[in-house]
């Protein structure tokens, strides 16, 4: 009896931490999916924002008075690799229907791998804003492409935690790419003439090239059409066996009638506002280095190390998140309450001019609140979860909606040739924004137990018609 305790036990810790009690079979069908596909993406997304949030480091490493960017230019960084990035999320995804992923993927990621490199031999400001309109559109097929690939795949019960890890490779490029850049500036600066943030692109170029390789081999494509050398012939069929006790359906073009269903379903408006909010209070830790520079007690080395601080935190965050998420049973609008409050805290701290030390914290706190997205879009994996096509939509035109609003909100609210170094008036509007997005949370909630609520009244209503059915047919025996 106490072996049978101690037995189910460790099958409810088992479950907390990973994907809980299965069989030998399935356990080794995910592990080689997790060899796979999991490494590909999560390193592919590590270079990717490695690569796209480097800028920041070249820019206080050197590059302002190499190119002598000034003013507002700095916020057009973020606004032309914003607008790559709208411009091409929908062609890429027709194209990502119309070519296989493990062909289209790897092409895209080669092309990154040479406009990185480009970045190193930029000589003006309009050359910087061309590469980054460039490398926005390479990376719109992405995220959304390997979240399509990985719920192809992966069971509900084991997709929320591939988000999150997935999702935290931003925050260890993130610290990465202040590390590198520390370390490059120290012992790589003007060796064989080149400033030391031209070596930062360098390097990153030669890390980003294995993920092209790699992918050509690692990527599936979907459990229906896989041609995966990887993929021991006999064991497709239990793939696919998996994907249809969830009802998860092999893709199908999109319908007229899809789309007005779509449309006229509140999870597109929603969950767009949700992810706007979002993406918009996210947003000051990219100002933090600015902040340090502007102190004029730090060197360059220490302005590229301690923002990773903050990416420690929401690494850690993230997953955290996600794990007791799962564990709690799917508890997901309680989850994100935590980041939201967090987030807040942070803001308004920030926002308040207080002291050096808290204005610090009010930076830092606020990478504890990006584990919000993985829970979020586990979230809406659950609520669109009898209908793949629309759960595909809604996250494709939320992350652009989201991704459209930081193009020109920043540009405004946290202009740094107006605001900076202390961007008072942006921080005090995005506390109002943290407040519209911790109410969303609950408008989400509220709309979700309404559906459940017609969704009973018509099983019950389905019910009752059986009912008197069979009702009647007995009448006319008797």
């Amino acid at each position: 009896m106490r072996d049978q305790h101690r037995r189910s036990k460790w099958a409810r810790i088992q479950e907390i931490i990973w994907d809980g009690p299965r069989s030998e079979a399935e356990k080794r069908l995910v592990q080689r999916l997790d060899i796979f596909l999991m490494t590909w993406a999560t390193y592919g997304y590590f270079t990717r924002l490695l690569d796209s949030g480097n800028i920041t480091n070249a820019y206080i490493s050197g590059m302002k008075e190499d190119l002598n960017i000034h003013g507002n230019q700095y916020n057009l960084l973020t606004t032309f690799f914003t607008c790559g990035y709208l411009v091409g999320q929908i062609p890429s995804q027709l194209l990502l229907t119309k070519f296989r992923p493990s062909y289209y993927l790897p092409a895209v990621e080669f092309l990154w791998t040479i406009i990185t490199f480009c970045f190193a031999a930029v000589q003006s400001t309009k050359q910087v804003f061309a590469l980054r309109f460039l490398i926005g559109m390479l990376e719109s097929p992405f995220a959304v492409g390997v979240i399509t690939l990985m719920g192809s795949w992966y069971t509900p019960r084991e997709l929320a935690k591939r988000i999150a890890i997935f999702y935290s490779a931003s925050y260890a490029a993130s610290m990465f790419s202040g590390y590198l850049q520390a370390g490059i500036y120290k012992g790589l600066d003007d060796h064989l003439g080149l400033p030391g943030w031209r070596w930062l692109f360098i390097f990153c170029g030669i890390i980003s090239l294995p993920t092209s390789i790699w992918g050509l081999y690692a990527i599936p494509d979907s459990p229906y059409t896989t041609r995966a050398r990887w993929l021991p012939g006999d064991s497709k069929q239990l793939y696919i066996d998996r994907m249809k006790n969830i009802d998860r359906r092999a893709s199908a073009p999109l319908s007229r009638a899809k789309i007005r269903k779509t449309l006229t379903h509140w999870p597109i408006y929603i969950i767009s506002l949700m992810l706007i909010f979002h993406c918009l209070v996210t947003q000051p830790l990219n100002y933090f280095a600015v902040r340090l520079k502007s102190l004029n007690r730090f060197s360059v080395y220490q302005i590229n190390l301690f923002p990773t601080a903050g990416q420690a935190l929401g690494l850690v965050t993230t997953l955290a998140y996600a794990w007791v998420s799962d564990g709690l049973g799917g508890k997901r609008w309680q989850i994100m309450i935590v980041p939201a409050t967090c987030n807040f805290v942070g803001m308004v701290t920030v926002a308040s001019g207080a002291s050096y030390g808290a204005t610090f914290f009010g930076y830092l706190i606020n990478a504890a609140t990006w584990g919000l997205w993985p829970v979020l879009y586990a979230w809406v994996n659950e609520i669109c979860h009898d209908d793949a096509e629309e759960r595909a939509i809604v996250i494709g035109v939320a992350q652009t909606l989201g991704q459209a609003f930081i193009a020109w909100v920043p540009v405004v609210i946290l202009n740094v040739g107006k605001y900076a170094p202390k961007f008072k008036m942006g921080f005090t509007v995005m506390s109002v924004l943290r407040v519209c997005e911790f109410g969303m949370i609950f408008v989400i909630k509220y709309f979700v137990d309404q559906d459940k609520k017609a969704n009973a009244v018509v099983e019950s209503g389905v019910g009752r018609i059986g009912s008197d059915d069979d009702s009647q047919v007995v009448t006319q025996e008797k």
